[in-house]
């Protein structure tokens, strides 16, 4: 506004003008009304100067304009009325951001930066000077943290046609990358360079661990925000948890440098490349180090007395007075009496350390402050989200009640029982709990806000896996049927090695008592083919021979029921009792399964029989205990479990065995609780008793997804030589034996052998481990994993493994002299190399699960750096010495036998006996040859 020209509009001090009206020209986003809303001056007002200077600026002040004009005119309708008119030019609107050159970082990392910083700048909004400005010093923090410290960032705008509009543009030079340079201390003694890189977490070189050493590989991107932080967590934190509390790290000496290297690390290939680096020098002042002195526990409040125990929060405290003073143990200390004193509802407690320092002694005087506050009863806990739930399902699952001291470990126990049922999504303790505290009462209202996942599933499963081939099942189950926690299961599978089906239903509080009892009821078939198992992966080849490996049909039916109780109240360990009553029929369908199942005396009923009618009657006691906090995707928790499976006896049945089975989970959350390191460790062993041992298909296979991912399925177990009765024949002219034509007539001759044939028993102990590193890459449902597998399976009982009576009876008849010559025996011998051979694998898998098939889809690679890669030999045939001894050709100790006295000289000594010869020299044998490395698709998961 121009003051003169106003003052000269007006034509006298003493005549008092009135404003007649007032305008706006020149706004079109922003309405008339609005714009009046914002000054003071109205029509009918008084005309005044200082009023419309406070008018102009009010408008200025709204950010809507980039010009701002007032002018003063003669209304033509009343000759004392004045026209006030503002003549505005708006803003331009941004319709569009354009960042040309950035590569560094994304736009929507530029858009959450903006947001977190509160710049205010984005599309539609008004062109703002200032905005763009604070918008171009975030944009150069942004590119300094990915390393770009040399970055350039110019704002520009590009006008729209025919619209007041523009187009924000940020031209960007990112410039050189800047990495972490050379990294040196001076002044440190204590600790060596190395050691204090370490513990720089942002700064440090990627690098492989080699034992006490390291060997850099990659540096990391220079970030100043990032090494202070360093210098302050790690450096300095290093020094004041090891004893030097008063050291001193000094401002940082850094010193830019030009860089120059090959392109993507190749040499000669890619070219070279020119970058920018930072050296730092960081200078330290170690002072002297401290031990620990005298610990007080006092109240923070003089008139109050500490409502636990001094002595006993004293034992509580890491510390003991001469140990070197450690910040670190302090500072978990502190958490440790926050946990101890929130067991009392004490929840709002406050630790505050006072240090005391004794220079002359060098040691620190710790003095800890306690603010107890208000201690906290539970008045009332209500739930939401449980749209299905019943209340009393969830209560039940409470460590705590109403009327009780609110304990934070009961409720922390509480939420992880909530979280093992699978009914809601994952609850955390600190969120999904909505606390309100009566500080008049003493009183807490606990809200728990739940959100619960579908209790009905449909599920559809197909594809490949070791043990069922290729398969396609489906599963309908209710993991909370009508609010009430019960589990009702019913599930079908086909496929060309398996078919199955399953009813179960489990009541986990039986007559309002923390009883787990169910039942189920199955019927299965399962085709154990392990040549075609091994030929269902691709670039997989048979590697036995077919004649050798186990092919039989197993056709199961059954019940079992169950029941458990936790050892207490609430426990996480919980005692089981199960039931279950199966009956097996097996069709072999070759010699060596037929061999196995009816020559290897497993129960007294021998012969074909043997195959049919197996009854097993079991009953298993159980102790486990589970602190996992998802079963379908655990990140924290182990859990132990031990059985103790006793078959036979006076339950009846015709399989009498004891089974031994321990099993072990331990997940621990890393990298932030991003990822989840898993640790898995089992352990079986079975024997017989009274006379009877565990059928064949009830001892124990390794190698597959199960247990060793990289081996076939089953193909992990010691291998055995089972003797065998055969006949080689032979045919030959008898010259002196003329047939109806005149000429000489053939004959045969049959020699009786005793040869072996290799079969696959199965062990009665096995062991094995899997540690795995889970990276989760889309939340839950896809996951990398990194992992090793280990283990070995074998015969301790070598002496259950033992012939049939009969048929043993009938091989010493026909081979009168065996028990003589080679000292054969009905106890089977084990081929060297294969009993308890460790076998080991490692690789990486990636896991989809996807949550409509509920089905964990994998795909694996694995390299087996513990493999069985040679040739077994069976025994040397047997033949009686009766049938083919001659004397003539060396034979001593015997007398002429049956072939040589009954054969054409010839014929013996050019015919049969170098075949013979042959057979007795050239025994049977097995390539047994496992992969190398697999490749393989499966639904499940290992643990």
């Amino acid at each position: 506004m121009d003051p003169q020209a106003a003052a000269r509009q007006q034509p006298g001090a003493h005549q008092q003008f009135v404003i007649d009206r007032i305008e706006f020209l020149g706004n079109r986003r922003v309405r008339s009304d609005t714009l009046k809303a914002r000054i003071f001056s109205r029509e009918g007002d008084v005309y005044n100067e200082d009023t419309l200077r406070r008018d102009f600026q009010a408008l200025w002040n709204t950010q809507f304009f980039e010009d701002v004009k007032l002018r003063v005119e003669d209304s033509p309708n009343r000759a004392s009325g004045k026209i006030i008119i503002f003549d505005v030019k708006e803003r331009p609107q941004i319709r569009r951001i354009r960042y040309d050159g950035i590569h560094s970082v994304s736009e929507s990392d530029i858009l959450d930066r903006f947001k977190e910083r509160k710049v205010g700048l984005s599309v539609e909004s008004q062109f703002d000077p200032t905005k763009i400005k604070r918008a171009e010093v975030v944009l150069k923090e942004l590119l300094g943290e990915h390393g770009r410290q040399f970055a350039k960032v110019t704002p520009q705008y590009e006008r729209i046609a025919s619209s007041n509009a523009v187009i924000l543009v940020f031209k960007i030079e990112e410039g050189p990358k800047v990495k972490v340079g050379k990294i040196k201390f001076t002044g440190n003694h204590a600790f060596s360079d190395r050691k204090l890189i370490r513990a720089m977490r942002h700064d440090r070189p990627y690098s492989i661990p080699l034992y006490f050493w390291y060997i850099p590989v990659l540096t990391k991107t220079y970030d100043r925000e990032k090494l202070s932080e360093d210098l302050e967590v790690g450096v300095r934190g290093l020094y004041r948890d090891n004893g030097y509390f008063k050291v001193s790290v000094g401002e940082p000496i850094l010193e830019n440098i030009n860089t120059e290297g090959f392109r993507m690390g190749v040499p000669l290939v890619a070219g070279r490349s020119h970058g920018k680096a930072v050296n730092i020098t960081i200078p330290i002042e170690e002072g002297e180090r401290y031990h620990m002195g005298t610990l007080k526990i006092v109240s923070a409040d003089p008139d109050k007395a500490l409502s636990l125990k001094v002595d006993a929060l004293k034992g509580a405290f890491p510390l003991k007075q001469g140990d070197i003073f450690s910040t670190e143990k302090v500072r978990k200390a502190l958490e440790t009496y926050g946990k101890i004193y929130g067991e009392y509802g004490f929840i709002d407690f406050t630790p505050e350390p006072d240090t005391e320092i004794d220079e002359e002694k060098k040691i620190i005087n710790l003095t800890l402050k306690f603010d107890e506050q208000k201690q906290y009863f539970v008045r009332r806990i209500d739930f939401s989200g449980n749209t299905t739930t019943r209340d009393k399902v969830i209560r039940r699952e409470l460590a705590i009640d109403e009327g009780q001291l609110f304990n934070k470990r009961l409720w922390e126990m509480s939420i992880l029982r909530l979280n093992q049922l699978d009914y809601f999504d994952k609850i955390e303790a600190d969120k999904a709990a909505e606390i309100k505290r009566n500080n008049k009462d003493g009183t807490v209202d606990i809200n728990l806000k739940l959100k619960e996942k579908g209790k009905q599933s449909i599920g559809l499963q197909g594809g490949v896996s070791g043990l069922a081939g290729s398969f396609i099942g489906l599963t309908y189950q209710t993991n909370n049927f009508l609010g009430l926690g019960e589990t009702l299961t019913f599930s079908a599978q086909f496929g060309d090695l398996s078919r199955s089906f399953l009813f179960g239903f489990t009541e986990p509080y039986l007559f309002d008592r923390p009883i787990s009892s169910g039942f189920t009821i199955f019927s299965s078939r399962y085709k154990f083919d392990q040549a075609r198992q091994a030929a269902l992966f691709s670039g997989q080849a048979v590697s036995i021979n077919p004649q050798f490996v186990q092919n039989y049909n197993q056709d199961s039916t059954g019940f079992t029921v169950f029941a458990s109780y936790p050892v207490r109240k609430l426990s996480f360990t919980r005692v089981a009792l199960n039931y279950g009553l199966t009956r097996t029929n097996i069709t072999a369908f070759n010699d060596a399964s037929k061999l196995l199942f009816t020559q290897v005396q497993f129960r007294s009923i021998a012969g074909p029989s043997a195959l049919n009618g197996i009854v097993s009657s079991t009953i298993t006691p159980s102790i486990s205990y589970n602190t996992v906090n998802n079963p379908v995707n655990p990140t924290g928790g182990k859990s132990y479990y031990y059985s103790l499976a006793f078959s036979g006896g006076p339950l009846g049945g015709n399989v009498n065995s004891i089974t031994n089975v321990f099993d072990w989970k331990y997940y621990h959350p890393v990298n932030k609780r991003r990822n989840v390191l898993g640790f898995h460790a089992s352990g079986a062993f079975i024997t017989g008793y009274g006379g009877g041992e565990p059928p064949p298909y009830s001892r124990f296979y390794m190698g597959g997804e199960s247990d060793i991912r990289g081996f076939d399925i089953r193909s992990i177990t010691p291998v055995t030589f089972i003797p065998v009765a055969s006949a080689q024949q032979f045919t030959y002219n008898c010259n002196t034996c003329l047939s109806g034509s005149g000429g000489p007539s053939p004959r045969t001759v049959s020699v009786p052998v005793l040869g072996y044939t290799i079969t696959f028993p199965g062990g009665d102990t096995q062991g094995f481990g899997n540690v795995e590193y889970r990276i989760p890459i889309v939340g839950s449902t896809v996951q990398a994993v990194l992992f090793f597998d280990g283990g070995t399976n074998g015969i301790l009982r070598k002496g259950a493994l033992q012939l049939d009576k009969t048929g043993f009876s009938n091989l010493t008849t026909q081979f009168p002299t065996v028990q003589q010559d080679i000292h054969l025996g009905r106890q089977l011998g084990i081929a060297p190399g294969t009993n308890f051979r460790l076998r080991g694998s490692t690789g990486i898998e990636f896991v989809v699960q996807l949550p409509i098939i509920q089905a964990p889809f994998r795909v694996y690679y694995a390299y087996n750096i513990h493999r069985l890669h040679s040739q077994l030999l069976a025994p040397t045939d047997f033949i009686e010495a009766s049938e083919i001894c001659d004397p003539s050709l060396g034979d001593k100790g015997c007398t002429l036998g049956r072939l040589p006295a009954t054969l054409p000289p010839d014929v013996w000594r050019f015919q049969v006996k170098p075949t013979l010869d042959q057979l007795l020299r050239n025994p049977g044998s097995l390539n047994y040859f496992e992969p190398a490395r697999t490749f393989r698709f499966t639904v499940s998961r290992t643990f």
